[in-house]
């Protein structure tokens, strides 16, 4: 009876009255003890207020409705397909929408609904799946700040994949606590490819230019980065990335070599040649020039860079002890490329005309990161 006296009253009622009242009834059929007949009757009112041509009271609806799990389902479904304002609430927070429900919605509807959906305080592990397949990258980063979003490392690395050029979903990524190694290494190579597109680089550069002042930041972080690994498992998830992603460059295990990082030119050449750890690890501790050769060949290595792997392996074996004794990296991979152009000195340009060039590179940068640390040690000291 009282349902009904309510359904009248509401044909007349102002705008603002009804949507006080609608209030009332979503919250006395939450949380007063009606008997069923009594729920029947304000569920069925609820339904009828669906249809209130004033945003007001459906907003007033889904306010009060939103974060209970007891809410009328029907009701909840239609709010959800109702105008922004009234929807926005109910997909953010109720807990009655089903998983299923709310990745149709990521899928099928805006920004402004996949921001709501990646801002609910739980986010399971396949709904931030969805997320990270289809969304905008304002809703992705909405998901990413959110402490309950439970995002699997598949979805971070297709989150790399797909915003890894833009700064600020990039930065957050890295941001993150555990991100796994081989996705910082996405991301460094995301970057790249922005830096090459930006018109300032473009209006210095040609595109050969730009491609190999790229290609060699890249793998001097690759190299940096590859030296932070914390245990084996990391270093090895590492390399294969590269190596999938066809990274895995001679120039980067000379680079390697070169800046004392044994271990990934190690677990390179195992990922490259499918022959065990101890096998590699022995060419390393006491290299011959057709071992060289043999695991060149077998990891589809040129047979103009094995000389030059065999060079830089012959130099690390007398030098490598220097690291242990604290010599500073920069310091000795400068030694290193110096040792190997040594070996050098008697050949002819027109023979190895490239990788020449490319240890020169290795040699200046590492000069200048040498005289940067100094520079920066010194404006410490004179700071003190």
């Amino acid at each position: 009876m009282i349902v009904a006296k309510f359904l009248s009253w509401i044909e007349t009622a102002p705008v603002d009255r009804r949507a006080e009242a609608t209030s009332a009834l979503a919250r006395a059929y939450l949380y007063s003890p009606l008997d069923e007949s009594e729920k029947a009757a304000a569920e069925t009112a609820l339904t009828i207020l669906l249809d209130d041509p004033a945003p007001i009271v459906r907003e007033a609806l889904a306010q009060a409705l939103k974060q209970s799990p007891y809410a009328p389902r029907p009701v909840i479904l239609s709010l959800v397909q109702d105008i922004d304002a009234v929807a926005i609430p109910v997909i953010a927070r109720s807990p009655v929408l089903l998983d299923s429900e709310l990745v149709d919605m990521v899928a099928d509807r805006g920004t402004l609904v996949q921001c709501a959906v990646a801002s609910r305080p739980s986010v399971s592990p396949a709904l931030c799946a969805a997320m990270s397949e289809v969304a905008d990258a304002e809703a992705c980063c909405v998901m990413l700040e959110n402490p309950g979003a439970q995002i699997a490392v598949f979805s971070l690395r297709r989150l790399a994949e797909r915003f890894g050029q833009m700064p600020t979903v990039r930065n957050m990524l890295l941001s993150l606590d555990g991100l796994p190694i081989d996705i910082r290494q996405m991301l460094i190579v995301r970057l790249g490819d922005a830096l090459k597109q930006l018109s300032l680089v473009q209006s210095f550069f040609n595109s050969e230019r730009r491609s190999s002042l790229v290609k060699d930041a890249c793998d001097k972080a690759t190299v940096d980065l590859a030296s932070c690994c914390a245990h084996g498992d990391e270093l090895e998830a590492l390399v294969e990335h590269l190596r999938l992603s066809g990274q895995l460059t001679a120039d980067l295990l000379i680079r390697s070599l070169c800046m004392g990082n044994v271990e990934m030119f190690v677990m390179a050449l195992v990922s490259l040649t499918d022959l065990s750890e101890k096998r590699v690890r022995a060419c390393v501790v006491d290299p011959s020039e057709a071992l060289v050769n043999t695991l060149c060949k077998k990891s589809g290595i040129s047979s103009r860079v094995a000389p030059v792997i065999y060079s830089a392996l012959q130099a690390y074996v007398e030098l490598g002890s220097c690291l242990d004794e604290g010599m500073p990296r920069s310091r000795f991979g400068r030694i290193m490329v110096e040792r190997i152009l040594s070996d050098y000195n008697d050949f002819a340009e027109d023979e190895l005309d490239d990788l020449l060039a490319l240890l020169r590179r290795f040699a200046t940068q590492i000069a200048r990161d040498e005289a940067r640390a100094l520079s920066a040690r010194l404006k410490q000291v004179t700071a003190a």
